[in-house]
């Protein structure tokens, strides 16, 4: 398969992901092990969507991730048809206060927001938003790739918080 073909296949691979697909998968995915083969390629990719100015755009969410997403003007408009996770304010809430503090201990969650919180990083764990890691008799809890993107952030834990805080504004 030639370049071409192969940014095909790269598109194909964002289109059918339901997460940020790292440098590395892509390469794989290509069965080559020239990082800046697969660069290429999803740099030309990201140049295409720019220029066609459509829907979607090719994003690099952190570094060497990328995902492929609507642009900030459609998503309004299409609200009713986007699928989403069935997420209570409950669970939003607690959601966002880990994106905003994170990396937090669940305990202290706890202290912040109450019992329910178990229940909600229990919900958040399996819909695979929140990553949990056992530390001693409570566990530490920070957002994963997919909640980056899904909601559009870059995984980056500091310009979560910048983000959510020019959000709040």
């Amino acid at each position: 398969m030639g370049s071409r073909g192969d940014r095909s296949t790269i598109e194909a691979a964002f289109y059918a992901a339901d997460r940020p697909l790292t440098l590395g998968e892509l390469r794989e995915i290509l069965g080559t092990s020239s990082e800046t083969y697969a660069r290429k390629l999803v740099d030309a990719l990201i140049a295409d969507y720019e220029k066609r100015g459509g829907p979607l755009t090719l994003a690099e969410t952190a570094k060497d991730t990328f995902t492929l997403r609507l642009r900030d003007e459609y998503l309004s408009k299409l609200d009713k048809v986007i699928p989403k996770a069935r997420l209570y304010r409950g669970a939003l809430k607690t959601l966002a206060m880990i994106a905003y503090k994170q990396p937090v201990y669940q305990a202290r969650l706890a202290d912040l927001r109450g019992g329910r919180v178990y229940d909600h990083v229990k919900q958040l764990t399996a819909l695979g938003f929140v990553e949990s890691r056992p530390f001693g008799r409570t566990r530490v809890l920070r957002t994963s790739q997919k909640f980056a993107g899904y909601f559009g952030f870059e995984d980056d834990m500091g310009k979560i918080r910048e983000r959510l805080e020019e959000l709040m504004k």
